[in-house]
């Protein structure tokens, strides 16, 4: 067999629908060349027009285009060899959701997306049903942005948003054809280009469109390949249709240690190799882990990151083959990479696990999920297993002063106080804000760099893969993906952005003053990280650091058990989970950073005014980004610009996911910008914790845990609270009352029941002599049942904080 067959069947896989985009655009007008009105017709005339593109042309064009076994009244679009079963094969493993259809009927050019968080059953609770997503937004270009991933109840879709998808496409194509690609250059092209041009377009438009174009054509790519693999040669029809072996592996990837690995830094001043430079560059160095570790295993394999049916968050989930030469790759990948993390000091613990499955696998997906998950559980039961007989640090050299950065390894010797990796750390979390990719090399990296199993990883792109953190889909000569994992440092420009100062000299004296300069070799340019003190020093009142960590709800709930109609019915694909994955990363990793870097993005979507929409540009880009992606994130930045921040990004996220229940708990602690980073860590975490226990949708701050909608309702309590304090004389609150109210709330919650209401008159005598506007204020706290007072730890902290 051809070892690149089961590439050039993901090719064909991952163009077999392609048709539907031009078939939607010239609606009841096929172009010359068609030979008919369906979909398939108009994939084999589309590969067909571009021949230098499509190597092998004749070949490709039958191939994608005859995958439809069950239509009898066209027998021309039914496959016929072993390669057009494959796709035909692969085509409904990947699709569920999808019925055999007269084309002819329907709408298929005003049948928008449906979002597929919509459709999720969470506690009996379904998401806003009818809506859509625009194919176009007016006057703006076609394609992937931020900003533009959210439903609507009428979206623009119609005939002419598909021509100029159409039209966008062939554009994109006539520039792969300058090109001289290979065949995973080709795939990774072609992944990359549907990505950005039919993310929203709808693969169903007739049963239940609530997959994209996207997510079908790359599932069923990855699921041909692996078909056409495990049967090792030149199989039979009937070889490929017997759906009784176990013919795939559900290969799931996930790191241990992660938050531990991140944070565990002794210093807790930028002065130990640069606090917050590291901390990105540790959050980074645990993402491209995870990718290089799936990296290796498909170059072992032979395969190409199309079989990379989900990754998010450190995890990343494979669709291979249940072949012995996979099975020897598996046990050969999770060696090298135990191996690696003891010489790391174990501070990153590498886990594989992988489920055998048969193909009526895809027909219940989730429990394949469920089952992977169960072994992946197994395999952390039993860290480094192959290795736990090696030692790991050797005195043979190197001086055995522990680094004081991270205390795991060794310092580089016994006047060096750092170990390599925190001293490379230091330099990459330094250059990470000026990048924009990031390459993965066989060897010979520039420096800095990941060393990885197998694989080198730089700032710097590669002619082998490299991963684009912008939403960057032009095409290359080179195998490419866009994966948002660069997040956001705030950096001196952020700072020159407030308007405080006219230019870096400026706030070079500022800082020398404050005592929060620090120089760095070669001198601070714009473009450098902005230290933890400096940010704690752009907050409102007390300069305090702000920590912030949020989390998704259910959304475990959600991958095991969403996939359920009103009738019990389970309606799990891969398709669909691979779709609810890309969306939360979207999210989480997209989102979450436009919000912060341009937040005038959203300002006819938070209904935001031009002032405000002007002071959140100059306050957000100085939130950083310690992580972001999967499902959750950890942000540090000045305190109340996080708090406001957080409401933003709450109201976001519930117009993103239009589910009552798919909802956002967190954590916030603000604290002196010294304490150390494992301290901080575990503050926040246990705040955010505490909301999930208090019942979810909510925020844990100041000691109590507040559901987002009354947490909305004190922002004008702090805003008068903040006026009252600032007023002169009696007309005014002193901090002095202020206090005296946190004590009467607290007599009050301690009080048995005959007591509590004691509370009422003595608030009465506390404002007695305060002016009439303040007295009845406040009186409106004698209402037990007010949320200002079930909360006013939170409003009167807030507030006493932003006027120290």
């Amino acid at each position: 067999m051809d070892s690149n067959t089961p590439n050039k069947l993901a090719l064909a896989g991952l163009l077999h629908d392609l048709g539907k985009v031009y078939q939607r655009a010239y609606w009841g007008q096929p172009p010359e060349g068609v030979s008919d009105w369906s979909h398939p017709a108009y994939t084999e005339w589309a590969i067909r027009k571009w021949k230098r593109l499509f190597s092998d042309n004749e070949w490709l064009a039958l191939t994608a285009a005859r995958h439809h076994e069950g239509w009898r009244e066209k027998p021309q679009w039914q496959p016929q060899t072993p390669e057009q079963w494959c796709v035909a094969l692969a085509d409904t493993y990947a699709s569920k959701e999808r019925r055999e259809v007269d084309e002819k009927g329907g709408h298929p050019t005003a049948t928008p997306l449906e979002p597929v968080l919509a459709g999720l059953r969470v506690q009996e609770a379904y998401g806003q049903r009818g809506w859509g997503y625009s194919m176009v937004r007016a006057s703006q270009e076609v394609g992937q942005k931020p900003g533009e991933a959210y439903p609507e109840a009428k979206p623009n879709i119609s005939g002419d948003t598909y021509w100029r998808v159409a039209e966008r496409l062939e554009a994109r194509l006539a520039e792969l054809d300058k090109l001289n690609l290979n065949l995973g250059a080709l795939v990774s092209n072609l992944q990359g280009i549907f990505q950005e041009l039919l993310w929203n377009v709808p693969s169903d438009t007739q049963g239940e469109p609530d997959v994209s174009l996207y997510d079908h054509l790359r599932l069923t790519g990855a699921i041909a390949a692996a078909l056409w693999a495990y049967h090792g040669g030149s199989p039979s029809i009937e070889d490929l249709r017997d759906e009784s072996p176990e013919k795939f592996l559900l290969v799931l990837g996930d790191l241990g240690g992660i938050q531990s690995h991140i944070y565990r830094i002794q210093g807790a001043q930028t002065g130990v190799g640069g606090l917050a430079k590291r901390l990105r560059a540790r959050s980074l160095e645990v993402s491209l882990a995870a990718e290089a570790m799936g990296l290796e295993l498909l170059r072992r394999t032979g395969l190409t990151p199309l079989q990379r049916i989900m990754s998010a968050g450190g995890k990343f989930y494979l669709l291979l083959p249940n072949t012995p030469e996979v099975q020897q790759a598996l046990t050969e990948v999770r060696r090298d990479w135990e191996e690696w993390a003891l010489r790391q000091g174990a501070t990153l613990l590498p886990f594989l696990a992988a489920h055998a499955f048969a193909p009526a696998g895809f027909k219940a997906f989730s429990q394949v999920l469920l089952e992977a998950h169960r072994k992946l559980a197994e395999a952390k039961l039993n860290p480094l297993s192959s290795r736990l007989d090696t030692p790991y640090l050797s005195a043979g050299g190197v001086s055995l002063r522990p680094c004081q950065a991270c205390g795991a390894r060794s310092a580089r010797s016994a006047t060096e106080s750092l170990c390599r990796e925190c001293e490379r750390d230091g330099h990459i979390g330094r250059l990470l804000p000026k990048r924009s990719a990031v390459g993965f090399f066989p060897q010979d990296a520039p420096k800095p760099h990941y060393r990885f199993p197998g694989l080198q990883v730089a700032l710097e792109g590669s002619s082998d893969h490299t991963l684009r953190t912008r939403l960057d889909f032009t095409p290359a000569p080179h195998p490419w993906e866009v994966r948002l994992l660069a997040g956001h440092i705030p950096t001196l420009k952020d700072a020159l952005g407030t308007g405080r100062w006219r230019d870096l000299n400026e706030y070079q004296a500022w800082a020398k003053e404050q005592k929060l300069w620090e120089e760095e070799e070669g001198g601070r340019e714009a473009s450098d990280p902005l230290t933890l003190a400096e940010l704690a020093e752009f907050s409102t009142g007390a300069k305090y650091l702000g920590a912030l960590m949020l989390d998704a709800d259910r959304m475990g709930e959600a991958f095991a058990t969403g996939f359920v109609d009103e009738k019990g019915q389970d309606h799990s694909s891969p398709s669909r989970m691979a779709s609810l994955s890309r969306m939360l990363e979207l999210f989480f990793a997209g989102e979450v950073l436009e919000l912060i870097k341009n937040p005038k993005t959203y300002q006819h979507r938070l209904g935001w005014d031009g002032l405000k929409a002007k002071e959140k540009a100059e306050r957000y880009p100085l939130i950083y980004s310690v992580y972001a992606g999967g499902d959750d994130l950890f942000l540090l930045g000045p305190w109340d610009v996080l708090l406001e921040f957080a409401l933003d990004l709450e109201a976001l996220y519930r117009q993103f996911t239009q589910h009552p229940l798919l909802t956002l708990s967190g954590g916030f602690v603000l604290v002196n910008p010294s304490l150390p980073i494992p301290l901080l860590a575990e503050a926040v975490q246990e705040a955010e914790k505490a909301a999930k226990a208090a019942g979810r949708d909510r925020l844990h701050l100041f000691g109590q845990s507040v559901p987002w909608a009354e947490m909305r309702s004190l922002v004008p309590w702090v805003r008068d609270f903040q006026r009252h304090l600032n007023a002169e004389s009696k007309a005014g609150l002193s901090s002095a009352l202020a206090y005296r109210l946190l004590r009467l709330w607290r007599q009050h919650q301690q009080g048995d029941p005959a007591q509590q209401m004691r509370y009422k008159p003595l608030l009465a005598y506390t404002l007695r002599e305060r002016s009439e506007e303040i007295r009845q204020h406040y009186l409106q706290l004698a209402d037990h049942t007010h949320t200002a007072w079930a909360h006013l730890p939170v409003w009167v902290q807030w507030g006493l904080y932003l006027e120290r």
